[in-house]
């Protein structure tokens, strides 16, 4: 049997939140602090990670899907272990909603002008889109073969 790894790659700043993983849509386990670490044998497998799920709406059965995820192909050879490390690639929006954040906080104690409010809104309303576009190929899988 081969080990295939699945790691979260984040910032210092960035919090451990759990992710779960699927191989071929089965339920693999949940990545938050450390490495999953999965025995398998050798063949080719649909790797999913997942951040958040399914929210029922009331009593007639229906849910929303608010998760994010991405789906990679990973062929496990005959010998050597894989390691499958995943991270956001949201990078620059997240760099651009901390300073949105820290703009927001200031503005309890500063009058901003009215044009940070318009701004604000309508980055919101990009990322939100841009996000709902994305969400099923949300992260970044980097594959590598262990020998």
């Amino acid at each position: 049997m081969n080990m295939l790894t699945v790691r979260h790659i984040r910032h210092w700043y960035e919090p451990k939140l759990p992710h779960a993983v699927f191989i071929n849509g089965y339920y693999a386990g949940m990545v938050k602090d450390g490495d999953l670490r999965i025995e398998i044998p050798a063949g080719s497998y649909s790797l999913k990670v997942q951040f958040g799920g399914l929210i029922p709406l009331g009593k007639s059965g229906k849910t929303l899907d608010l998760s994010v995820s991405s789906t990679a192909q990973v062929k496990v050879p005959q010998e050597g272990d894989v390691l499958c490390e995943f991270h956001d690639r949201e990078r620059l929006w997240n760099i651009l909603f901390d300073i949105d954040l820290i703009l927001w906080v200031v503005s309890w104690f500063v009058t901003l002008p009215p044009l940070y409010k318009i701004l604000s809104d309508a980055f919101f309303v990009i990322w939100l889109v841009r996000l709902v576009v994305i969400r099923k190929r949300y992260y970044r899988i980097n594959i590598s073969f262990l020998r």
